[in-house]
């Protein structure tokens, strides 16, 4: 948790770099077919977001909007995911303008374009699985003698109806004649789908806050998801569970709470050649065991591309505790402007 900035960037990076290399591709032979008749001979890499995201050899990666899509084909297995939570997977053959049929030993599903909220191929092979992001953003108050560095990750490991997400941020705040602030958060959950729209999760968080006077929290929980609502715009779900956590203030005892938790999650987001992204996600924790006290995390985070896998992002954090230690903070907010590249 007290490892050095630097040390995490570099690591981050050098992860990435790695992921990118192992990700090379395979061969181009997917066709993609606009509504304006141009073909497009390529490797499709995913549709998400309202964008289908595909390489090809002469002009690199292209992100083109699923509305101008009118056929794609692939011999290669894909898990595809409609509007109402159910899965399919199979290789990808065009009926018609705008449908498409996926493929298997077994049934043979015909979807509508429309109802197509994601699609990415079952790779085989830890590397080719990975996705994510890595964005940092720098700031200095002149008046003050202040400056802050941020460093944000996420790598997501995707597999048939389950995924495994990894997340970090770290900020470091230095000032003239004042003791250094650090504030590490990092998280790793683990969901598995076990019906349309209805998945259960594990997850496990770590933070320090020396802002808070907290040395250290650790949180061990699991629950059930439901998926409200989602479509090539908009997603909505909820979440139900319960965790054990432990946790150290400065100058005091370790102490152990038994919470439930309950949260939701919100993301929009839209695509016009600079795509943008709007998710927030909000966590409650209510002490049954151990102590009777509320917390709350929030997250909220703009993500707007700048161009290809380059993007900025402006953020907003918060940190909330019903019943801290005797003298300590009950709450911390931070924002910040942060540039980063997806891989």
């Amino acid at each position: 948790m007290r490892a050095t900035l630097a040390t995490l960037a570099l690591f981050a990076v050098c992860f990435a770099a790695g992921v990118t290399r192992a990700e090379a591709g395979r061969p181009k032979t997917d066709v993609v077919e606009l509504l304006n008749g141009d073909r497009i001979t390529c490797e499709i890499t995913k549709l998400q977001r309202s964008q289908l995201i595909v390489k090809t050899d002469d002009m690199g990666t292209i992100y083109v909007e699923w509305d101008n899509v009118r056929a794609v084909t692939s011999s290669v297995l894909y898990e595809v995911e409609v509007r109402s939570g159910q899965l399919y997977f199979g290789t990808l053959r065009p009926v018609g303008s705008r449908t498409v049929e996926v493929v298997n030993t077994l049934a043979t599903a015909r979807l509508a374009f429309e109802d197509i909220v994601r699609a990415v191929p079952v790779e085989d092979g830890f590397w080719k699985r990975l996705e994510g992001s890595i964005d940092s953003g720098f700031s200095f108050n002149q008046s003050l003698e202040q400056t802050q560095l941020t460093l944000n990750t996420s790598v997501t490991h995707r597999r048939r109806a389950a995924s495994t997400q990894l997340n970090y941020s770290s900020a470091l705040t230095t000032q003239e004649n004042a003791e250094r602030q650090t504030r590490n958060d990092i998280s790793l959950v683990n969901q598995r789908t076990f019906r349309p729209r209805w998945s259960g999760l594990v997850f496990g968080q770590g933070q320090q806050n020396e802002q808070l006077s907290l040395n250290f929290r650790t949180v061990l929980g699991g629950g059930v998801a439901r998926t409200l609502a989602q479509s090539s715009k908009t997603e909505l779900a909820v979440f139900g569970g319960a965790a054990y956590t432990n946790e150290q203030y400065k100058d005091e005892e370790g102490r152990s709470v038994g919470e439930f938790v309950v949260g939701t999650q919100f993301n929009w987001f839209t695509y016009d050649n600079r795509s943008t992204n709007l998710s927030t996600s909000l966590y409650t924790f209510y002490g049954f065991a151990g102590e009777s006290r509320a917390r709350l995390e929030l997250s909220t985070q703009f993500k707007a591309k700048i161009v290809g896998d380059l993007y900025w992002s402006a953020s907003l954090a918060e940190s909330y505790s019903s019943k801290p230690p005797n003298g300590n903070p009950k709450n911390d907010m931070s924002i910040s402007a942060t540039i980063g590249w997806t891989f």
